[in-house]
């Protein structure tokens, strides 16, 4: 039998708020004795830890054992599974009895699902209090207890049932026809705001796993912070504005913050960090510094971090900052959540996690993916999903795969020798050589391998603008006056 814990009934509750209710419970409790169909109409709502008398505590656990377990809730199983007697209550075998003859009234258990959970909602909102107030407590220990008790409040709002084919289609008719009253006033979904991607991807709704891959040093973490800059920045109209969240395991959120300015400025890293910049970009440094002040973009450099602790990040930030674009940067780099884990069962496991997540946020979750060796030592810039790094599970889990490539920075590690008496063949390597650096001197390449809610893309061709780390119509336009 599950082991379930509860908040008490609890002193200081505001007025016309109990925080028990005792004929509720009974009513419920009694409904549920014999009776599996019961349990199934109030188990997605309520649950054991939600009532306040601990007898009644155990018997909705021990229903819920037996019809998750056996073949239903019949007396005789539940009173082989409850112990023989309640202490200060009585024999269990009497105090079923009286719960179902106190129930013989009742119409509905659902009748009664409502009043159990606003006197639960008003012992959590006191116990938040206490909480918050607790002597002898550092104030990291304190918000993470919060943290936590919100957690626990969070998990009990969802909604825990399955939902009719039906109803989820008339949610989806509902937006739909919110999309077509608002077509091109509002925004639907997140986008990239590349024009390219978005005519391939078009808008990322809640609860869609985006995964970016890409080999090392070829702009992913670049392209993802573009997204969310250009998603969080000022708008006259309030619905396209996705506040987003990155948690780095890479890099700090100073070196961030550079790439940024870079971005936004034209002055580059090694610029800004040397000191080695003129009057004029200097002023174009703070113009960026200004333009990123006003952005909703938080970032958390953190490193060795399982799935589960950075769910728990994500969780926080959506409180706290409203979030709804989330970024790992990058999947490699999480830490497994057994010590006998290897990286690719970490890897695999993260980006199962990551799917629940998004649903369960309501967010776009982007996670940034290395390449496999293989797909590193191709013999070409392309790749397919087959060599993104944590195997098949990652193409399974994922709404969304993009592949993304810089091939001048793939010529110019494959750079061929020049032509010699050894290498009489080398003057056609080379001329071909040159006449892809210049296709691609100021050019990257996409693929969409995946894209559940459309068709994906082979490889095409967006504008890069190198110094900046720009991507697509992006890298030319005009700034912003801010």
């Amino acid at each position: 039998m599950a082991k379930v814990g509860t908040l008490g009934p609890s002193r200081g509750a505001a007025p016309n708020r109990p925080t028990q209710n005792v004929r509720a419970e009974e009513a419920i409790i009694g409904k549920l004795l014999g009776s599996a169909e019961t349990f199934w109409a109030v188990s997605d709502r309520v649950s054991a830890d939600q009532f306040t008398v601990p007898h009644h505590r155990l018997i909705f656990a021990a229903v819920e054992d037996c019809c998750l377990n056996g073949a239903g809730p019949t007396l005789s199983l539940l009173e082989a599974k409850l112990p023989t007697e309640f202490e200060g209550v009585g024999d269990t075998e009497a105090v079923l009895q009286i719960l179902i003859e106190k129930a013989a009234d009742v119409s509905s258990a659902l009748d009664f699902v409502d009043d159990v959970i606003l006197a639960w909602r008003e012992r959590a909102r006191i116990q938040l209090g206490k909480i918050a107030t607790a002597p002898d407590k550092t104030f990291d220990q304190t918000r993470q207890e919060l943290d936590d008790m919100l957690r626990i409040v969070d998990d009990h709002d969802r909604v825990r049932h399955a939902v009719a084919l039906g109803e989820a289609a008339g949610s989806a008719m509902a937006k739909a026809g919110e999309a077509y009253e608002h077509q091109g006033k509002r925004a639907v979904g997140v986008l990239t705001k590349i024009p390219e991607l978005d005519q391939v991807l078009g808008p990322m709704v809640g609860g869609t796993t985006v995964t970016l891959a890409a080999p090392s040093g070829h702009g992913k973490s670049a392209l993802m912070a573009q997204i969310l800059r250009d998603n969080a920045g000022p708008s006259l109209d309030e619905t396209s504005i996705f506040p987003g969240f990155s948690l780095s395991l890479e890099m700090s959120a100073e070196q961030i913050a550079y790439r940024d300015i870079a971005s936004l400025s034209g002055v580059s890293v090694k610029k800004q960090i040397s000191g080695d910049f003129n009057q004029k970009e200097f002023l174009d440094i703070r113009r960026a510094k200004e333009q990123l002040e006003s952005i909703k973009v938080w970032v958390q450099d953190r490193s060795r971090m399982t799935i589960k602790q950075i769910g728990n990040e994500f969780r926080k930030a959506k409180r706290r900052y409203g979030v709804k674009q989330f970024c790992i940067d990058h999947l490699k780099l999480v830490e497994p959540e057994q010590e006998h884990w290897n990286v690719v069962r970490t890897v695999e496991y993260a980006s199962a996690y990551t799917k629940d997540l998004a649903k369960e946020l309501d967010g776009v979750v982007w996670q940034l993916a290395q390449l496999t060796r293989e797909g590193q030592r191709a013999p070409s810039w392309k790749f397919g999903s087959g060599d993104i790094y944590g195997g098949g599970l990652i193409v399974e889990n994922s709404d969304i795969i993009i592949g993304l490539s810089i091939p001048k920075i793939w010529l110019r590690d494959n750079e061929p020798e020049p032509a010699s008496e050894e290498n009489p063949k080398g003057r056609e390597q080379r001329d071909r050589w040159l006449r892809e650096w210049e296709i691609w001197k100021e050019k990257a390449a996409f693929a969409v391998f995946k894209n559940r809610s459309g068709t994906g893309s082979k490889w095409k061709e967006i504008d890069f603008n190198g110094p900046r780390m720009l991507f697509g119509g992006n890298a030319s336009r005009e700034e912003i006056p801010f």
